[in-house]
């Protein structure tokens, strides 16, 4: 009876491992030339998770709250306990809270940020975090192109200047900016850059950065202060996420900058009305999902 039983539960574990193994042949496959981008619903921050084709996993910037775990855990198998990249964009709560969540349960392989110092319990335990789990940190700089491997690359436009160790007035002065590019497809990364950042990047290094990208993640979760008209004209973007907290206490996004995009007929997808956005690409077309 016990060598039956054995037999049964052999058999039975034997099935349950061939359904992971084909399960994951089967993601691999689903995803095969794809990169999949997936602008994460945390409320009143940012959450962006991005996977390339051979499934290099990075995620941006990581909400308010712990509801980043619950996200990610919609979109990644329940047995993949690790990501690649992380990217903080800048340490303010709405954007490293969620991150700190992350680093606690998952296995990151290194961190990208600008390496500014502002005064918050949040980013010390970030440091904390980071020092005791031995995790690389890079800090991004102007004009260098992180490559994900599979023509995933992505180009850092800011900062245009060395924050590390420095305390700016205004820490949205040193944003990790940044452009995604998959061979002809690519998002904008504006975290919450504001228009003198936008114009900073305008026109200072005009010559040399290419803005022209077929999704816009709109700074600063919409705020006035961010999506100048001169830099939208310049992205011509076919799409704009907003990320934004239902019935903030800040008014994001505000209607003029809506007006504004609208104006210029471009598709304006909102965590607040519309939830998550799934955006996929296989390097030519780059459709909602």
């Amino acid at each position: 009876m016990k060598k039956k039983n054995f037999k049964w539960c052999f058999l039975g574990g034997l099935s349950v491992l061939a359904i992971f193994i084909w399960y994951g042949v089967f993601q691999v496959e689903a995803r095969r030339g794809l990169l999949t981008v997936d602008f994460f619903d945390v409320g009143q921050g940012d959450g962006i998770f991005f996977q390339t084709p051979s499934g290099n996993q990075v995620l941006i910037d990581g909400g308010p709250d712990s509801a980043i775990l619950s996200k990610l855990g919609e979109t990644l198998p329940f047995w993949d306990r690790s990501i690649d990249v992380l990217i903080l964009t800048h340490p303010h709560a709405d954007h490293i809270d969620g991150l700190l969540e992350v680093l606690k349960r998952y296995d990151i392989g290194m961190v990208l940020e600008s390496g500014v110092n502002h005064s918050i319990p949040e980013y010390n335990e970030w440091h904390q975090l980071l020092q005791s789990k031995n995790i690389p940190v890079h800090i991004a700089r102007f004009g260098e192109i992180i490559d994900f491997g599979d023509g995933v690359h992505f180009d850092v436009y800011s900062p245009q200047e060395s924050f590390f160790g420095s305390s700016p007035k205004n820490i949205h002065d040193a944003m990790v900016v940044g452009r995604l590019v998959y061979a002809s497809s690519s998002i904008l990364m504006m975290g919450d850059a504001e228009k003198s950042l936008e114009y900073q990047l305008l026109w200072k290094k005009s010559g040399f950065l290419i803005f022209k990208s077929d999704i816009l993640k709109a700074g600063h979760h919409g705020s006035k202060t961010s999506s100048s008209e001169e830099f939208l004209r310049a992205v011509s973007p076919q799409f704009a996420v907003i990320s934004a907290g239902r019935k903030n206490r800040y008014g994001h996004p505000h209607q003029e900058v809506i007006d504004r995009l609208n104006s210029f007929g471009i598709k304006v997808f909102r965590t607040d009305l519309d939830g998550g956005a799934r955006f996929i690409s296989d390097g030519n077309i780059l459709r909602r999902k």
